[in-house]
C-alpha cells in the first residue's frame, strides 16, 4: 500500500504550493518594508529613553546636547555636525505638551516633528514660525479637552519624535548656543504627578532589526497597537492580516502554518538585504530626493530613508545630497585624493547655510586627528580663490599646502561617502535647476 509520504505529488499540487509560498512571501516582504520604520522608531525611542544608556532622557522631556556630534556618536546614522540637537521622545497619550521657544535673534533653528511612522508632520523654526518667542501646544489624535493659549500642533500618532536643531558657528559659538537652547521648554498641560518615565525592560538595538527573524512581526504588531497606522491604508492592512499581522497579535507563537512561518522568516532576511543595498538613486553624480519626510504610500522610500538617514528633514527645510562615487563612477576611498570645485556662480544656493560631511561606509562620522567632521560656508579659515570659486580637498592624509589644509575634509583609509546639506534651499534647488558638481580625483 502506498502511503502519503511516498505517493508522488501531482503537478497541480506542486503548482498550488508554489503559488501559496510565493503569495505569502510577497505579502510578508511588503509587511517588513512597510513596518520597518515603525519598529526602528520604537527601538530608537526605547534606546534613547533608557536610564542606563549614555545621553538619554525620560519620555516627555527635552534633552539638549552641549556639543556637536562626533565619531563617538553611533546611536543614529548620519548625524549632522552643524547644529546642537534638542531631542524629545513624546507620548501624547499622557496628555498635551507645551513647547515654548525664546527669541533667537535671527539664528537658524528648527524643531521637526515626526510621527511613529517617520513622516514629518510639522515644523517650528526660523523658516516656518520665525525667530521671535512662541508657544506651541502638541496634541495627540485622541485628545479631547481644553487647551492653553498657543498654536495647536495636532499629531497623527501619540508617539512623536521631536528633533531640534540650532546652528553653531564654530567652537567659539558653543557656549552661547548651549545657553540659548536652555530656553527651549517642554511642559505638560495641567498637573502631572509621578516620577519621570524611563523605558524599562530589554532594549533591542536599532541596528540589528534584520537579525530579529519572525519576532520582528511581534514587534511590529505591538507597535501598531500603540500607534495605529495612518488612515487610508485599510487595503494594505487587510493583506497583512491574512498572515496574522495585525495590532496586538503575536505571529511568532500564533502562526502554525509552516508555509506562512517560513515566509515571515524569509521576508526579514530578504527585506533587510533590499534595504541594506538601497539608496535613493538618481541620474546625477549626487543622489537626493525631494520627497523625503512625507512619503504617502511610498513605503519603500520611507523604509530606505529610515534605514540610511533616520530623521531626514523635508526638502523645504533642507536637502541632503549623498555620493559614494567620483565623477568616473568609481567608489570613493581614502586611497585616493579628491577635489570638489564650485565656480563662483555655482556656490550652493541656500538662505541659511550649507555643509559637506564625511561618513564611513556605515553612515557614521569618521574619526580624524584634525577633529573636522564637516566643512562648509561657516568653516573658519575657508579659502576662496580670487575669482570667487571654492575648492574643497578630500583625502586621508593631511595636505602640506596651507591653503589646501584650510579647505581639507579628512577621509578614512577605506571607503567613504559624502553628504551635502543645503539648509533652507532656494528655488533652483527645489526645482532641480541647480547641479551639484561631481567629486573628481586629483
Amino acid at each position: 500500500m502506498t502511503t502519503s509520504l511516498t505517493r508522488p505529488a501531482s503537478p497541480g499540487s506542486i503548482e498550488r504550493l508554489g503559488q501559496k509560498v510565493g503569495a505569502a512571501t510577497a505579502v510578508a516582504v511588503e509587511a517588513y518594508l512597510w513596518g520597518y520604520p515603525l519598529v526602528l522608531m520604537n527601538r530608537t525611542k526605547r534606546l534613547l529613553t533608557c536610564r542606563d544608556h549614555r545621553g538619554t532622557a525620560p519620555v516627555n522631556t527635552l534633552r539638549h546636547r552641549t556639543a556637536l556630534a562626533t565619531a563617538r556618536d553611533r546611536e543614529i546614522v548620519k548625524p549632522n555636525n552643524d547644529t546642537i540637537y534638542s531631542i524629545g521622545w513624546l507620548d501624547l497619550a499622557d496628555g498635551p505638551l507645551v513647547l515654548d521657544v525664546p527669541e533667537v535673534h535671527g539664528r537658524y533653528y528648527s524643531f521637526q516633528f515626526l510621527d511613529a511612522y517617520t513622516n514629518t508632520w510639522e515644523y517650528v523654526g526660523r523658516r516656518t514660525t520665525g525667530t521671535h518667542p512662541g508657544r506651541f501646544v502638541l496634541v495627540g489624535p485622541s485628545w479631547r479637552g481644553d487647551l492653553p493659549d498657543g498654536k495647536i500642533l495636532a499629531s497623527p500618532t501619540n508617539t512623536v519624535w521631536m528633533i531640534g536643531r540650532t546652528i553653531v558657528d564654530g567652537p567659539e559659538d558653543l557656549a552661547e548656543v548651549a545657553q540659548l537652547v536652555e530656553g527651549y521648554r517642554l511642559t505638560p498641560v495641567g498637573d502631572v504627578d509621578g516620577e519621570p518615565r524611563w523605558t524599562a525592560g530589554p532594549i533591542e538595538s536599532p541596528h540589528t532589526i534584520g537579525d530579529a527573524g519572525i519576532s520582528f512581526f511581534d514587534e511590529l504588531c505591538a507597535a501598531m497597537e500603540v500607534d495605529p497606522s495612518p488612515t487610508g491604508e485599510e487595503e494594505v492592512l487587510a493583506r497583512f492580516a491574512t498572515l496574522g499581522i495585525a495590532p496586538g497579535l503575536r505571529p511568532s507563537t500564533a502562526i502554525t502554518d509552516p508555509v506562512v512561518r517560513a515566509a515571515l522568516e524569509h521576508a526579514v532576511v530578504m527585506g533587510d538585504r533590499l534595504l541594506a543595498a538601497r539608496r535613493t538613486k538618481s541620474e546625477r553624480a549626487w543622489d537626493y530626493n525631494l520627497e523625503l519626510g512625507t512619503y504617502g504610500t511610498n513605503h519603500l522610500l520611507r523604509a530606505a530613508v529610515a534605514r540610511h538617514g533616520l530623521g531626514a528633514l523635508t526638502a523645504s527645510e533642507a536637502i541632503y545630497a549623498t555620493t559614494e562615487i567620483d565623477a568616473t563612477g568609481q567608489q570613493l576611498t581614502g586611497a585616493h585624493s579628491y577635489r570638489l570645485h564650485f565656480d563662483s556662480e555655482q556656490l550652493p544656493p541656500v538662505d541659511a547655510f550649507w555643509s559637506l560631511t564625511m561618513y564611513d561606509d556605515e553612515s557614521f562620522l569618521v574619526h580624524n586627528p584634525a577633529d573636522r567632521f564637516a566643512i562648509g560656508d561657516r568653516t573658519a579659515g575657508l579659502t576662496y580663490s580670487p575669482d570667487g570659486s571654492l575648492e574643497i580637498i578630500i583625502q586621508h592624509r593631511e595636505p602640506t599646502d596651507a591653503t589646501e589644509r584650510a579647505n581639507w575634509l579628512p577621509a578614512p583609509e577605506g571607503n567613504f561617502q559624502l553628504t551635502m546639506r543645503f539648509y533652507e534651499p532656494r528655488e533652483e534647488m527645489l526645482t532641480n535647476r541647480y547641479v551639484i558638481p561631481a567629486v573628481t580625483r586629483r
